[in-house]
């Protein structure tokens, strides 16, 4: 009897420590590696645009249109948050006349931010940004020195 008992808490036992692994690997199953876009060309700059406006200006307005606050616009880069129910994420956007990037900056515990992974809908809320950036850097524009009406 008292071998049978044994047995039982090893099975008992055996089943917890499975239980625990699966549920640690479920904890990090909707991580991945944290979404830096870095160097990202800007393909054409209107002729007779200044590109030293014209980058920061379509940065600005890409956020904008996504729903990112501009936290802060200096020369060189844009600091940009939002805030979503309970999770929020402020990326700098360095940028000169020819490219630009979007860099973690932080993110709320819901992201689960390690230092190089992180929830997959951060990944996707960025992806959406550089969309917004991308579009705006290659909107129509009116005549030289004239930026379409948004």
């Amino acid at each position: 009897m008292s071998q049978r008992r044994s047995s039982k808490w090893v099975g008992a036992l055996h089943l917890i420590v499975v239980g625990a692994a699966l549920a640690a690997a479920g904890c990090g199953a909707n991580l991945s590696p944290v979404l830096n876009l870095t160097h990202v060309p800007v393909a054409t700059v209107p002729p007779g645009v200044d590109p030293t406006a014209f980058v920061p200006e379509c940065i600005v307005r890409g956020v904008a249109s996504r729903g990112w606050q501009v936290k802060q616009d200096a020369p060189g880069v844009v600091i940009a948050t939002i805030q979503r129910a309970d999770l929020s994420a402020t990326v700098d956007i360095p940028y000169t006349a020819t490219d630009y990037s979007i860099l973690h900056r932080e993110s709320s515990p819901g992201f689960k931010f390690d230092g190089q992974r992180i929830h997959k809908h951060y990944n996707q809320w960025i992806d959406r940004l550089r969309a917004s950036i991308e579009q705006e850097l290659h909107r129509p524009r009116g005549a030289p020195g004239q930026a379409a009406s948004i």
